[in-house]
């Protein structure tokens, strides 16, 4: 074989080489533009899901009835609690005996005298240690039943929730459940410090909302959009 022939042979050799990295280099950027356009098109089905896609939470939070729904039962001297006449939770109208007690008169002697409710409400015995109680201290409490059901309720420390006017509730207190819907908020409402917050309840069963009730408040917020939550 020639030298001339080996030499063509070589350059056809080298020239097929050449035409395969071509091809290679060709297809290399084909790949590249597909991967792009697959992330591209998981980008945008990821943001037109987070704009559509909605779901409720839920939390639970230890609360109190503000003060303010209740009326004190207090005397302004030293008196003996007889018989209570109403069971603590019992719903009691204005003028209703609810405790039976004694006191002393002028000549130091024992009389028995009633105390009547000053309201319309649910009755709750005080907490005392004894029968004998000190002057103005509480005999027992009446919970105010406001005529468009709502109550006020402080939500305690370190209880940090984003709550919202219009999220549905549910009032957990021991066995009764009562359902309702915040209307008012007083207080930084994502901060962990003490909130006051309006429910206005379906029902008037407050038989288990005492003074020193342990309440807990079942929040269900409404429906909102993943986005909003993850901003």
């Amino acid at each position: 074989m020639s030298i001339v022939n080996m030499f063509r042979k070589e350059a056809l050799r080298n020239q097929y080489k050449s035409s395969d990295i071509g091809k290679s280099l060709i297809k290399q950027p084909k790949i590249i533009n597909n991967s792009i356009f697959i992330l591209i098109a998981i980008f945008l089905f990821s943001f037109f899901i987070i704009n559509i896609l909605t779901f409720s939470t839920s939390k639970n939070l230890s609360v109190k009835v503000s003060p303010e729904n209740y009326t004190p039962i207090i005397y302004n001297e030293v008196i003996i609690i007889n018989k209570h006449l109403a069971t603590s939770g019992e719903s009691v109208k204005k003028d209703q005996k609810i405790l039976s007690i004694s006191k002393l008169n002028n000549e130091s002697e024992l009389n028995t005298d009633f105390i009547r409710s000053p309201i319309d409400g649910f009755f709750f015995h005080s907490e005392t240690e004894n029968n004998i109680t000190k002057p103005f201290e509480p005999l027992g409490y009446i919970l105010n039943t406001p005529l468009d059901n709502e109550l006020s309720f402080w939500i305690l420390k370190n209880e940090k929730t984003n709550i919202n006017i219009n999220d549905k509730v549910k009032i957990i207190a021991n066995e009764d459940i009562l359902n309702g819907i915040v209307t008012m908020i007083i207080g930084n409402k994502s901060n962990d410090k003490e909130k006051k917050v309006y429910l206005k309840l379906e029902t008037r069963n407050y038989t288990q909302l005492s003074p020193s009730a342990d309440i807990k408040i079942l929040l269900t917020q409404q429906s909102e959009k993943v986005i909003n939550l993850i901003k």
